[in-house]
Formats: C-alpha cells, sequence, structure tokens
C-alpha cells in the first residue's frame, strides 16, 4: 500500500474515539492515489471502518457501519479502483464482526458470482459472524457450502464452530466435534480446546478436555484457565473454583481483579466467609488492586453474615468503608457501594453511621430525587 496513505490512515484509525456515534460513520469525500491495488483497497477499508471491528455495537450503530461501507465501495468502483478478492473478503470481515451476517452473505454470494473467491478465509470469516451470533444453523450452513465449492473444513472452521456450541453451551455437540477434528487428521490448537472448555457446563467435562490439552503439549495461559473457572461459576461449583484459581497463580499466571471476584461470589452461597477474607489476602498479596465490585461482595458476604445472626467485627467493617474510598478514587459510579454499605450499617444496627451515609449519597447523587429512607427494612 502507499506508504502515505497508509500512514495518514493510521493516524486517523489512532486518532478515532471508540465511542463513535452514527453520524460519524460518513468518511466524506477523500481523494486517493492512483493505482491502488485490490490488496490497497482491502487494507484502506480496514483501517477507516476496521477500528471499531472489536467494539460492541448496537444494531443503529451496526447498521450505520455496514451503510458506511456500501457506501465507500460504490464510491471506490465510481472512481475506478480495483474491488477484488481482498476487498470483498475485508468487506465480509468487517460485516461479520458487526454481527451483520445477512449484509454478509449478500457479499460472499456477489464474490462467488464474479468470481472472487481465492481462499477459504470469506467462508470462515461468516462463520466467525454467526458464531459470535450462536447461530449454528447458520455456520452449518456455511460449512455445507464450502463443501460443494470444493474447499477443504479448515482448523479455523472447526474453531468457530466449536464457539458457536460455546455459545450455546452445548457440551455434547463440541466434545463431539474436536474428536471429529481430531479424526480428520488436524490437531486442535488452544482456541479449538479454549471453546470446548466454555460449552462444557460442568467442571468433570472441562477438566478432562484442560487435561487432554495438556498432554498434547500445548501451552496453557489466563484465558483458558478463565474458561476452566468459567464452568466452575456455571455450575455454582466455589469448591473446584477455588482450586483452578489456586492452580492458575501457583502456575504463574496473574488473575485479574475480575476473575477473584467471579470466584468470592461463588462463596456468598452458601456463605464462607472465610473463603472470601482469603481471596482478598491473596489479591493483596499478589498486588492485585480490589476495584470497587470487590468491596461490595465483601460488603454483601457481611450482610449475610448478619442475616446468620453473626456478629461482624470492625475488620470487616472497616474493608467495607475502604471500597468506598476505592470508588471514589477510581472515579467510578460508586452509588452502588454508598448503598451496599448503608444496608450494612443497617443491618449490624449502627444508626449513626447510616444517617452519616444518607447524608453523603443526598449531597455526592443529586441525580438519585429518590427520598433515602435508613430504616432496616428499606435497604436489606
Amino acid at each position: 500500500m502507499h506508504r502515505s496513505l497508509a500512514r495518514a490512515l493510521q493516524r486517523q484509525a489512532r486518532a478515532s474515539s471508540w465511542g463513535y456515534a452514527p453520524s460519524s460513520f460518513d468518511l466524506g469525500p477523500r481523494k486517493l492515489p492512483d493505482g491502488l491495488l485490490d490488496k490497497d483497497v482491502a487494507d484502506y477499508l480496514r483501517w477507516t471502518l476496521g477500528t471499531v471491528q472489536h467494539v460492541r455495537v448496537g444494531q443503529q450503530r451496526s447498521a450505520a457501519l455496514a451503510a458506511a461501507l456500501k457506501s465507500e465501495l460504490e464510491r471506490l468502483r465510481e472512481a475506478g479502483y480495483q474491488i477484488g478478492p481482498q476487498a470483498h473478503t475485508q468487506a465480509i470481515t468487517l460485516l461479520a464482526r458487526w454481527g451483520r451476517n445477512v449484509e454478509a452473505r449478500v457479499t460472499l454470494e456477489e464474490a462467488k458470482r464474479k468470481g472472487m473467491i481465492e481462499s477459504a478465509e470469506p467462508y470462515e470469516e461468516l462463520m466467525k459472524g454467526h458464531a459470535m451470533c450462536g447461530d449454528l444453523h447458520g455456520i452449518q450452513q456455511v460449512i455445507r457450502e464450502m463443501h460443494q465449492a470444493g474447499w477443504k473444513i479448515t482448523k479455523q472452521a472447526y474453531n468457530y464452530l466449536l464457539m458457536g456450541f460455546s455459545k450455546r453451551g452445548e457440551q455434547s455437540h463440541a466434545l463431539s466435534i474436536l474428536e471429529a477434528m481430531k479424526d480428520s487428521g488436524l490437531q486442535p490448537d488452544r482456541m479449538s480446546y479454549h471453546w470446548t472448555i466454555m460449552a462444557c457446563n460442568n467442571y468433570t467435562a472441562a477438566r478432562r478436555v484442560f487435561d487432554d490439552m495438556i498432554e498434547k503439549g500445548i501451552q496453557f495461559n489466563d484465558q483458558t484457565f478463565s474458561a476452566l473457572l468459567k464452568t466452575c461459576v456455571k455450575a455454582g461449583d466455589a469448591a473446584n473454583g477455588m482450586a483452578v484459581l489456586v492452580e492458575a497463580i501457583s502456575d504463574g499466571l496473574k488473575p485479574s481483579s475480575t476473575v477473584f471476584n467471579q470466584v468470592m461470589r461463588l462463596h456468598l452461597k452458601p456463605l464462607d466467609m472465610n473463603a472470601v477474607a482469603s481471596l482478598y489476602r491473596k489479591m493483596r498479596e499478589i498486588r492485585i488492586p480490589p476495584d470497587f465490585v470487590t468491596y461490595c461482595i465483601f460488603i454483601r458476604a457481611c450482610k449475610l453474615e448478619c442475616r446468620g445472626g453473626i456478629k461482624v467485627d470492625g475488620r470487616a467493617i472497616s474493608l467495607a468503608e475502604a471500597g468506598l474510598e476505592q470508588a471514589r478514587r477510581d472515579g467510578t459510579d460508586h452509588r452502588e457501594v454508598y448503598r451496599e454499605l448503608l444496608s450494612l450499617y443497617n443491618k449490624v444496627g449502627d444508626r449513626k453511621k447510616a444517617e452519616e451515609i444518607a447524608n453523603v449519597m443526598l449531597k455526592a447523587l443529586p441525580g438519585d430525587n429518590r427520598t433515602i429512607d435508613t430504616s432496616p427494612t428499606v435497604w436489606a
């Protein structure tokens, strides 16, 4: 691609906001160099509209993106630029990632009519779009079309099929596809095992897949452990959730505060205050700063102790209060922390502290016009 154009598009991509309004997708008139090849056009589309390909876009925004892409392709055609196989593939990629699978299929059909399919990649990208939506019927239809067109089912295609099963929680089908992948002569990679683990509904099945991956010499990472942990979260399996977290730390990984929060939540029902406190101490020990969600969970644990008739000590109250300070420092919306803390004070019978928090809430949260009642029944 022309270096000057590539640099200009890269600068534009870095300067673009990740919170686009639909009107900002209008690319406007743009002078491009003469003699752009198909690959150059594909790169141009990727740098102008591809900067939002990993953002969660709503229906309105995705429609605006699709309209902008269509308009830009028409403009490029009218200007005489080459719209070849790579440009078509890039258009399918973008549409699929925005969740516009119908438009992606139309583009794929157009590319087939014009003889613009040079690899299995356009099919794979459409499969990915269906997989992200959990549309198994769409994935299977694309696989049939690939086979009819004479393309082999690739490892990537199998992985997208596994992704689709994981989105639907289809454990038995995912395990069958993993075995079929091996039987076809393709060696599953880390993502194959990742999506299969994500499809599992219980820790036992997920652990077998994980151990098979290790036996095959495939290195795990934090994503693999996160997938294993999610099976524990889905099944409400606190004991194995804690075991997976301890194993990840002992293997040199550094789980995020979000992972710790997930395991903490598992120990709320039934309440295991020792486990919650232990997880909090481990976070501090390996220097993972708790976020305001961590403190909210800790406050809820304190409330559950009160409900069980157990007296909450001063240290627990101090940790709960630390959550409010953390939320203030982070500049996050700490309304939830205020309310949880107010509820806790009511449960322990500290009327004075409850009134203090209520007064702070009235000053700090002027947008909340609801009258704040400090009676225990309201905030329990």
